[in-house]
Order: C-alpha cells, then sequence, then structure tokens
C-alpha cells in the first residue's frame, strides 16, 4: 500500500490500478462483479489514497464485458489470457520463489491423532492450514495439515475433517489499518477471511485498544494465525487485521 502514497508525494494527481473495487470519495466499495472482487488485498490503503484512485475495472460486471472495451479501444490485452498466478512472482513455481529468500529443511509428517510418522515435507514453511493436496502421503482417507511446529520442524495432519483444529467462530485481530476510522461501537458487520471466500456475517467487538474480536455467525474452516480477516459494513471496505 506504500506505493500509492509514494506516488501521491511524488506529484502524482491520480493513480489508476487494475484491481477490482470502486471509490466514493474516500470510501473504497467493493466491486460490481463480487467473484473479482479485491478489496480484500487493498484493506491497508488509507482514505486519502482511495480518494485520488481510479478503479477502471470496478465497475464492470463480467470479463467479457472488459475485454470487449479493451477491443473497441484497440488495446493489445483484449485476447490476453487470464493470469492465474501472483503479480510479483510471475511463472516461477512458489516453492522455488521462496527458496530463493529462506532456508528450508525437510522434516516429519506426524499424524496429530496417533502420534505416529506418516511421512515426509520439503519444509514445514510451505503447507498451511487445511491444506490436502502436496503431502504425498498415501493410503486410506486423505490427511490435511492441521497444524505446525515450526521450532521442531514438524508438520501435523489429521484425516478428520471435524477437528476443532480445522473449525473457528471466534478470532482475535491486532495489527489493525483502517481505511478511515475506525468503528466507534461495536456492531455486526459481514468478513471476508480469505480472497474470494464468500462474507460471513460476524459480531465485531473491541478486546482492547489494540486488538479486535471478531465472533462469526457461522463457523470457518481452516483459519490461520497471520491470516487476513477484512471487515466490510455491507459494500463499504472498513479494513481488517490479521489474526492472533
Amino acid at each position: 500500500m506504500d506505493y500509492f502514497v509514494r506516488q501521491l508525494r511524488d506529484g502524482a494527481e491520480q493513480i489508476a490500478t487494475g484491481h477490482y473495487a470502486r471509490s466514493q470519495g474516500s470510501r473504497l466499495m467493493r466491486a460490481a462483479n463480487q467473484d473479482k472482487d479485491q478489496t480484500y488485498f487493498l484493506y491497508r490503503i488509507t482514505g486519502e489514497a482511495v480518494a485520488q484512485t481510479i478503479f477502471p475495472l470496478g465497475g464492470y460486471q463480467t470479463k467479457a464485458e472488459v475485454r470487449a472495451d479493451a477491443a473497441r479501444l484497440g488495446l493489445s490485452t483484449a485476447g490476453k489470457p487470464d493470469s492465474q498466478g501472483i503479480c510479483f512472482v510471475g511463472t516461477v513455481n512458489m516453492r522455488d520463489f521462496l527458496r530463493q529468500y529462506i532456508r528450508t529443511e525437510p522434516g516429519e509428517i506426524i499424524d496429530q491423532e496417533t502420534g505416529c510418522h506418516v511421512g515426509e515435507h520439503d519444509g514445514a514453511i510451505f503447507y498451511t492450514l487445511g491444506q490436502r493436496h502436496g503431502l504425498n502421503v498415501g493410503g486410506g482417507l486423505p490427511y490435511y495439515v492441521v497444524g505446525k511446529d515450526m521450532g521442531r520442524n514438524i508438520v501435523y495432519v489429521s484425516r478428520r475433517l471435524d477437528s476443532e483444529v480445522f473449525w473457528r467462530n471466534e478470532l482475535t485481530l491486532s495489527q489493525l489499518s483502517w481505511i478511515n476510522e475506525a468503528p466507534v461501537v461495536a456492531g455486526d458487520y459481514l468478513v471476508r477471511v480469505r480472497h474470494r471466500a464468500p462474507l460471513k456475517a460476524a459480531s465485531v467487538r473491541w478486546r482492547d485498544s489494540d486488538r479486535l474480536v471478531v465472533a462469526l455467525k457461522e463457523s470457518e474452516r481452516a483459519v490461520a494465525s497471520g491470516q487476513s480477516v477484512v471487515i466490510y459494513d455491507d459494500q463499504v471496505c472498513l479494513g481488517g487485521g490479521v489474526v492472533c
């Protein structure tokens, strides 16, 4: 988000970005195409920056409309395939990208219920809570990642989809960031726990001056510490924080 601020400080009058989002003054709004909405990634932007940012794609309902207008304007990207990767990584495999910056070592995969060794991993950092694919642990029902011990370099797995580790209905957020002002009082809002996840009804209350408690109306699967949760008042993105 610092990029927006730097450009404005360097004299830019407005910034145009390809994010699927909209704005009304200093308020960041969800995109018209809810499946493409990218406000989840923008919750740390400031209201000042929002007021000076143009979101050309925010009002489009479909990608077909975007391509049709691009073709009408003679843009070379009109027929370009959709990008499915992470923009700053490019075509490099994510694990190869991370290996350029972090040191990894192989370690054990342990069944949480039995304590038995069931496989080997190539670096605990590569695995996320709820992950199923990429474990290379065969036989019987699939395993899911339910925890990690980074100090001991162990990945814990389980075959129990009803494991209490998977499901959470209350989250505490720190590292809070608000686009404009923070919510003054507790209330009911919508929250998103990951990009493209459905919006969930939740009540929000302050735990202390710099931590917020989000109580989900329905339990959510595989919400991990370090994950961002973004808070909405209907169409308006208010901001969010990081799960403790």
